[in-house]
């Protein structure tokens, strides 16, 4: 203040000064950190001028440029090429003898299937890069979320981390699928790695050499490929399910929106919807049901009961058996 201000003049201009804020709400609840909404604004993207041009560019169905986009992206598009080749599987290892009714039958029909079967580069292509995408990408979005959660309530070291629970909780969906990973892991191991290793390649294996195996350990392979149709199937299902936006296998609870009616008065959920789930939960596991039971036919009803091989293919057969890695000597 210059000697000739007064101070009326100094508390107007202070005044002018000031400048006029709108208000806004305050939000009481935390963003949806699961579904990856809580992204913080920075800076430099508030201060830009909605007026001026941007280019559009196109983001391939992706929901934003981040980490959770990027992956769920990844996560879904990878089940893709593994969905086709099951579809192709099921159909070789379970309509195909049913429709047959005979195992060398059968065989002519895989053989056509063989390049996609037993080549390398589209074995892997199709089949084995999807797989190890799909649950890479899946392990990172949940670290992405759990150390998001961290940092949001400031916990800092891991036993803090641990005690606070960070760690998403697993869907049945989840549940299913690394619940199938060592189920897969043992049917490449029987049916892939093994006879690479003692006979040089696997083109010796088709369903007679799995009619083998049933007619040498019944109860083992009956029971292990129940397990692997029925998880298989759920799991696949449901994945695809979710993907068109019928969430069965990985439907959450809701939780009760502070300030709302359904939190404090007990407000029902609209019937209407209610009976929509429900049609679908019965839609999505229906059909893996009946997936799961016409595999289990073709499979186990006949390539099962194929009975063993003859000559030099069985004595070779019995050889692969025996040599596969730690579970050998129970086949």
């Amino acid at each position: 203040m210059t000697s000739n201000q007064s101070p009326n003049d100094v508390e107007t201009q202070s005044i002018d000064l000031m400048q006029e804020l709108d208000p806004s709400p305050v939000q009481d609840e935390f963003p949806d950190l699961e579904s990856g909404n809580y992204i913080p604004k920075t800076q430099s993207s508030q201060s830009v001028d909605s007026n001026v041009p941007r280019l559009s560019t196109p983001n391939l169905g992706l929901r934003g440029y981040n980490w959770d986009s990027w992956l769920s992206a990844l996560q879904k598009y990878s089940t893709y090429p593994p969905s086709l080749f099951m579809a192709l599987h099921f159909v070789n290892t379970s309509l195909i003898p049913l429709a047959t009714r005979s195992i060398p039958d059968s065989e002519t029909y895989l053989l056509l299937t063989r390049p996609i079967y037993q080549s390398p580069g589209l074995e892997h292509a199709v089949l084995t890069v999807p797989i190890l995408i799909h649950v890479t990408s899946g392990i990172a979005l949940r670290n992405l979320r759990s150390s998001r959660r961290a940092r949001l309530y400031g916990a800092e070291t891991r036993s803090q981390r641990h005690l606070l629970t960070f760690w998403p909780r697993m869907s049945l969906q989840a549940r299913l699928g690394y619940g199938l990973l060592p189920i897969l892991g043992t049917h490449v191991l029987v049916n892939r790695v093994t006879p690479l290793i003692v006979d040089g390649g696997s083109s010796g294996v088709g369903l007679g050499y799995v009619a083998h195996g049933f007619a040498r350990k019944p109860i083992v392979w009956n029971l292990y490929y129940t397990i692997f149709v029925a998880v298989g199937m759920w799991h696949i299902v449901g994945g695809w399910a979710a993907w068109k936006g019928w969430r069965v296998t990985t439907a959450r609870k809701e939780r009760s929106k502070k300030g709302s009616l359904e939190g404090y008065l007990g407000y029902m959920r609209n019937e209407e919807r209610v009976k929509k789930q429900k049609r679908v939960w019965w839609v999505v596991n229906s059909a893996a049901a009946v997936g799961a039971c016409f595999w289990l036919t073709g499979a186990l009803g006949i390539i099962g009961y194929g009975g063993h091989g003859s000559g030099w293919e069985a004595n070779s057969w019995n050889e692969i058996y025996k040599q596969v890695p730690v579970i050998g000597t129970w086949l």
